[in-house]
């Protein structure tokens, strides 16, 4: 990971949208705003230091005349994570899952029955606790996967693929249109013992030929919605799909949309304020 420095500047609260918009358009890696007097910010401006300052002192453009440079210091590296590792414990979702946020390890009292999946907190991904995950796993229990084709849609860190591969599937690609989700769900792949076909990208990325049997899809309806054409396009007739990430209060206008692609509603599960489908795609 490259060096991190931080530059705190000092500005009209007025210039914050433009100043800020600027710094992302010049590359940083994040910033922060803080309140500082009335009528004035801090901007907490993250830079890769080898790229250097967003703005020098004397190069600041007009229209940021009030902004002051209180100083420039280099972050620290840190394992945001460590802290969770240390007190965390491998947690159950539905009758068969034992999900392992720790680092690897050996756990030596797996029950039997049960599938244990190490996914160790060391990114933005999750562990599979989310309540979206959680329902998503507890619909793959209901299902028969043996010997048949699964395509996992925002794979992240993968648990999803590598829980369709332990209930039997044949075979499962995963990707996701973030880069790092498939480097990450590699690295887990292999502390599982699991193969998987990862790639990053979206289903134009997937051979028009690709036809998979389920579809398990743990993504927010606005994301989805544009790309289910494409994606009944690549399921065989009578295929089964798990949608999830989505609010009880948008999911029955969720349903409608996806009957006009000949998606019907077989089953339900809701868990706190989100609610997962199983679904199948007609065979006309």
């Amino acid at each position: 990971m490259p060096a991190v420095e931080r530059a705190v500047y000092r500005l009209a609260e007025d210039d914050e949208e433009i100043f800020t918009a600027a710094c992302w358009v010049r590359g940083c890696l994040g910033l922060e705003v803080k309140s500082s007097t009335p009528g004035w910010i801090q901007v907490e401006v993250y830079e890769a230091a080898a790229a250097g300052p967003a703005f020098e002192p004397d190069q600041v453009p007009a229209e940021f005349m009030r902004a002051e440079l209180l100083r420039r210091e280099p972050v620290p590296e840190r394992d945001w994570m460590a802290p969770y590792r240390e007190h965390v414990k491998p947690f159950r979702v539905g009758r068969r899952f034992l999900l392992d946020p720790r680092e690897p390890q050996d756990f030596e009292n797996v029950p039997e029955g049960q599938i244990w999946l190490r996914l160790p907190a060391r990114s933005a991904f999750g562990t599979g606790s989310h309540e979206s995950t959680r329902l998503v796993l507890e619909i793959l229990e209901t299902m028969d996967l043996c010997g048949r084709r699964v395509l996992d849609v925002g794979t992240g860190t993968g648990v999803l693929a590598f829980a369709a591969r332990r209930l039997g599937a044949g075979f499962t690609a995963a990707f996701d249109n973030d880069v790092l989700a498939p480097l990450h769900a590699a690295v887990n792949a292999r502390l599982n013992d699991t193969d998987c076909g990862l790639f990053a990208g979206t289903l134009s990325a997937l051979s028009p030929q690709a036809r998979f049997d389920v579809a398990l899809v743990n993504v927010v309806p606005e994301q989805i919605l544009p790309e289910i054409e494409g994606l009944t396009a690549r399921l065989s007739p009578g295929a089964e799909v798990v949608f999830s990430g989505i609010l009880r209060e948008a999911g029955p206008a969720f349903v409608r949309r996806l009957r006009q692609y000949g998606l019907v509603r077989e089953a339900s599960r809701f868990a706190a304020e989100w609610v997962g489908y199983r679904m199948r795609l007609g065979t006309q």
